[in-house]
């Protein structure tokens, strides 16, 4: 559920204008050739460290391309908006989990996710991060009041997006998955969207599915034997291949099996091969292709910078450190 609502957090994230004006003006998420790549990057950034370790040198390394890639383009990325996708994905993940998980989350587990994000969100350089998990709600309440509106580059970005979900949907069903998808959407939230509202049975149908299965996880599955691992795993030159892909098998590692299952599950559209970097990833290559170069040295020094900060008690002891996203 967690993965599944991070996913919608994006998308939300989409009905503030200002922000879906530069996404359109980059084309880095109104393209099908680069949305699934975006998509996939982002995907990989986020569990080097937000499920990997924060201060890994991995985790340093990606965060800090991140912030790279939004530095290049100044003061265009507001803060305030900077801001708003950090709440989305402290509070969205909460929300679901509280209504269809198999058991709601501790308010310490709550907490814990508002500091974890809060510190990631310190050493992006955002500034005025609300101190407490409940100023970040009520900020949040009053931010989307004022500025979730419609507009033409949030419905762009949000069909984009949806296109991308729903690539492996049978033609014939793609119609009734568009309303699955809507259903999923608050509806000030598909308001802002520009999406159509689906028919009542649809919503009422997802609903009762999200609850049943909470259900049948609380009461019949055994807990796990073992942990579930989704962190690329280093390569015999040292580079980080994926097991598992969400859209399109970047970095994902060639072998008979990968290939096989992702040709099964993709009814033929897709197998492990060069044009998706097999050979896998450093974390300071993330992103579009073209930056890999020019960007490799700064973030690199940056990741050393970030080091030292947390080695140093990190934003408790420093104070949040701007320059990390500037």
């Amino acid at each position: 559920m967690h993965f599944f609502s991070t996913s919608l957090a994006l998308v939300k994230t989409y009905t503030i204008a200002s922000g879906t004006s530069l996404l359109v003006a980059t084309r880095q998420l109104t393209t099908s050739k680069n949305v699934g790549k975006r998509a996939e990057d982002t995907g990989v950034a986020l569990t080097e460290f937000v499920v990997g370790f924060v201060d890994s040198e991995r985790a340093l390394r990606a965060l800090s391309k991140v912030n790279w890639l939004h530095g290049r383009y100044g003061a265009k990325v507001k803060n305030r908006d900077m801001t708003h996708t950090l709440a989305m994905f402290v509070l969205e993940p909460q929300r679901w989990i509280e209504a269809y998980e198999w058991r709601p989350m501790t308010y310490m587990e709550k907490v814990a996710m508002f500091v974890y994000w809060k510190e990631v969100g310190n050493r992006m350089g955002i500034e005025d991060i609300p101190p407490t998990l409940e100023k970040l709600q009520e900020w949040t309440v009053a931010f989307e009041k004022e500025n979730m509106v419609y507009s033409d580059d949030n419905k762009i970005c949000a069909e984009t997006t949806m296109e991308l979900y729903l690539r492996g949907v049978p033609p014939f069903a793609r119609g009734f998955a568009k309303d699955v998808a809507n259903s999923l959407l608050e509806d000030r939230v598909r308001l802002a969207l520009g999406s159509p509202e689906p028919p009542a049975y649809v919503k009422h149908l997802v609903v009762f599915i999200l609850k049943t299965r909470g259900w049948v996880v609380r009461n019949f599955f055994l807990p796990r034997l073992s942990s579930v691992d989704p962190l690329a795993k280093k390569g015999p030159d040292g580079r980080l291949q994926r097991d598992r892909f969400a859209f399109e098998p970047w970095y994902v590692k060639d072998s008979w099996l990968q290939k096989l299952g992702m040709w099964l599950s993709s009814r033929g559209r897709l197998v492990p091969g060069d044009e998706w970097k097999t050979s896998g990833y450093f974390p300071e290559e993330i992103g579009p292709s073209e930056h890999i170069e020019k960007s490799r040295e700064p973030v690199l020094q940056q990741a050393e910078a970030m080091r030292k900060y947390a080695e140093s008690g990190g934003a408790s002891v420093m104070g949040c450190p701007f320059s990390f996203g500037k």
